[in-house]
């Protein structure tokens, strides 16, 4: 019993290094520095993320950052599985989550550019994509109503990430998806880890200097 508990405990982190590893290539740096020979992150808000290469440096390398970002979240939530050498039976429903939310804390925290990384945006948008596609435009169409409605990008990150929850809550209990119990659970706490991310970008907004979007 021992020996197999061990086991399974090697497969989890395993996932888990697969999906921080693999987040922890900092998109946005990456970029700036092999295209533009400087660092993003000494642009703008300090983020290395889709929206501060877009101020920085325009809408193309902004487009490259946000899709590889995503597949970021993407990949190693759909790979999960597959990187079972033992059966996990207890974490079956859980795996995908765990790989996608080790994907988000390697984009925000990349042991390859010193821990500074992006929101998570992005990479949770990729983790959803691979577990509940469905749900992803309607968190989008949240994020498009408040950057029109009040031009800020980080208002709507954080207002999409909170509302990923509310959505698979609605498909579990109003409209009968298979969304489990650990899925719920972990949404809510990466909803609450994108609010931690943004925290900087809501002091600004209480203080009324955050930057809004095109200016």
């Amino acid at each position: 019993m021992p020996g197999e508990v061990g086991i399974v405990v090697a497969n989890l982190i395993l996932v888990v290094l697969f999906g921080y590893l693999l987040a922890s290539f900092s998109t946005a740096v990456v970029v700036s520095r092999l295209v533009y020979g400087a660092d993003v992150r000494t642009h703008g808000s300090g983020n290395a993320g889709a929206t501060n290469m877009l101020r920085a440096f325009g809408w193309k390398p902004a487009v490259l950052v946000l899709v590889v970002d995503v597949v970021k979240g993407f990949l190693p939530t759909l790979l999960a599985a597959r990187l079972q050498f033992v059966e996990m039976p207890l974490f079956e429903d859980a795996l995908p989550l765990i790989a996608g939310a080790a994907a988000i804390i390697g984009h925000c925290y990349p042991i390859f550019a010193g821990f500074r990384g992006g929101k998570g945006v992005a990479t949770a948008a990729g983790m959803f994509l691979a577990l509940y596609p469905v749900a992803v435009p309607i968190c989008v169409a949240v994020f498009g109503a408040i950057v029109a409605g009040t031009g800020y990008v980080s208002l709507a990150s954080v207002g999409a990430c909170l509302s990923m929850p509310v959505v698979l809550g609605t498909f579990r209990f109003g409209l009968g998806f298979d969304v489990s119990g650990e899925t719920l659970v972990g949404t809510a706490l990466l909803a609450g880890f994108i609010v931690f991310t943004h925290r900087a970008n809501l002091s600004r907004l209480r203080h009324g200097t955050e930057p809004r979007f095109g200016r």
